[in-house]
């Protein structure tokens, strides 16, 4: 898969993470508009029971009884009916779905670059090639910057507070993953090092055994040749 295209489906990506981000904060307001509604019923409730209190004295203990039994069943379906895990879960998958995407581009620039180092291509259009990785990469860039703007800025502190944990392991991760990148780049080097090595070394034996086996032919046409000389 091409740079641009790698950018094509990252910017996709971030457009439903932030969407998701939207929905999460439109969930939280939601929540706590419904919270505060309920707590306006409480108040309204505790306000008319101590009128009736007020006139019927001893009707007191009946009405405190309905009046809490009916708040909690409200504020009990109030908290259940809003739920925010899905919205999260969906934000996460994004997340890690753009992370591969992002690392994928990262992959294909060191290929392009180990290639152009090690490779000539007369054909190359070296201008071309510039630009996308440039472009390419300043893409990538601002489509992480949109995402700390939208889940930090933008959000409710929870969003925030996730999008700097996963953040700070992905960076955790991506370094233990360079750390064993470059082990594994050093013992492929050495692996093809030794390989040349053993090449070279067959070539040098083989060149010897030749040399050697030429110089005994030689050495046996000799002996004939003197033999036959001596016997005429």
């Amino acid at each position: 898969m091409d740079p641009i295209s790698i950018c094509l489906l990252a910017a996709g990506l971030v457009k439903q993470i932030q969407a998701g981000c939207e929905l999460y904060k439109q969930a939280k307001e939601s929540f706590v508009e419904i919270k505060r509604t309920a707590d306006d019923v409480i108040a309204i409730g505790k306000e008319a029971h101590g009128f009736w209190n007020q006139l019927l004295g001893f009707f007191r203990s009946k009405p405190k009884a309905q009046v809490a039994k009916s708040n909690g069943k409200s504020k009990k379906s109030d908290y259940v009916s809003v739920s925010e895990t899905q919205v999260k879960v969906d934000i996460v998958k994004n997340l890690t779905e753009f992370f591969r995407l992002q690392e994928q581009l990262a992959a294909h620039i060191r290929e392009e670059e180990e290639k152009s180092k090690s490779v000539y291509d007369p054909d190359q259009n070296l201008m071309e090639s510039a630009l996308k990785r440039v472009m390419a990469q300043q893409e990538m860039d601002n489509l992480v910057v949109q995402i700390r703007e939208c889940m930090v800025y933008q959000s409710p502190p929870e969003m925030g507070a996730l999008y700097s944990e996963v953040f700070s392991m992905r960076e955790k991760i991506e370094e233990e993953q360079t750390q064993a990148r470059l082990k594994q780049e050093a013992k492929n080097r050495q692996e093809l090092w030794l390989r040349k090595e053993e090449q070279r070394n067959f070539q040098l034996k083989l060149a010897y055994l030749v040399a050697t086996t030429t110089f005994l032919l030689y050495l046996w046409l000799w002996l004939l040749f003197v033999s036959q000389l001596r016997k005429t």
